[in-house]
């Protein structure tokens, strides 16, 4: 495009001057002959150029644009690729890394140590938690829901009114259908549906 322009340039001077001096003009006839065709060939020039582009710019558009066509993602939402620790813990997954639970008193919320907890004990629809420094807290939710949340840091059910963790059980005691000593020197009894359960966890 450059040289087509630099080319017509060249012929309209060369040929404006020739032509002027055919006619034996002067200076002052030979400038306006030259502005003239300058003039002349900038107009049709620039149409013939503005033309040029917008034919080429609606073939790349043509060329690039897929008709009737929809992109669809079969990616899920971020949401459900990501899930938040409380998610997980919805799930009653293993969550990595949770060491501490949120125990919910009428004045406080108290986080303890998960490692600190010896047993958990059902009092109707409360839940009594003691610890190996001695001390308790009821807590106003059941047993069931702290035992959903406690099971996969390794507590198990000994019975339908106690959760304990194994790593305090002292010995098996073989008195009413088999009881547990834990550390502490309190007995939990063991329930029949969760006698192989118990004995499992605890390696029998």
């Amino acid at each position: 495009m450059k040289n087509k322009i630099v080319f017509g340039v060249t012929f309209i001077v060369v040929y404006g001057i020739q032509a002027a001096y055919a006619a034996m003009l002067g200076a002052p006839e030979i400038i306006m002959l030259l502005i003239a065709g300058l003039v002349f060939f900038g107009f049709f020039g620039g149409i013939f150029m503005l033309i040029y582009f917008l034919i080429k710019k609606n073939r790349n558009t043509s060329s690039n644009a897929a008709p009737n066509t929809v992109a669809i993602n079969f990616a899920p939402p971020l949401a459900y690729q990501n899930p938040t620790i409380e998610e997980r813990i919805d799930k009653k997954d293993t969550v990595k890394g949770v060491t501490r639970i949120a125990l919910p008193q009428q004045n406080e919320i108290r986080y303890v140590g998960i490692e600190e907890i010896i047993r958990c004990e059902a009092d109707n629809n409360y839940t009594n938690f003691f610890f190996i420094n001695g001390d308790q807290l009821l807590i106003s939710k059941s047993l069931k829901e702290y035992s959903d949340l406690l099971k996969p840091h390794g507590f198990v059910r000994a019975h339908q009114s106690h959760l304990v963790n194994p790593k305090f059980v002292k010995s098996w005691l073989k008195e009413d259908g088999g009881t547990l000593l834990m550390d502490t020197g309190d007995k939990i009894p063991v329930s029949k549906p969760n006698r192989e359960l118990v004995k499992e966890v605890l390696g029998k």
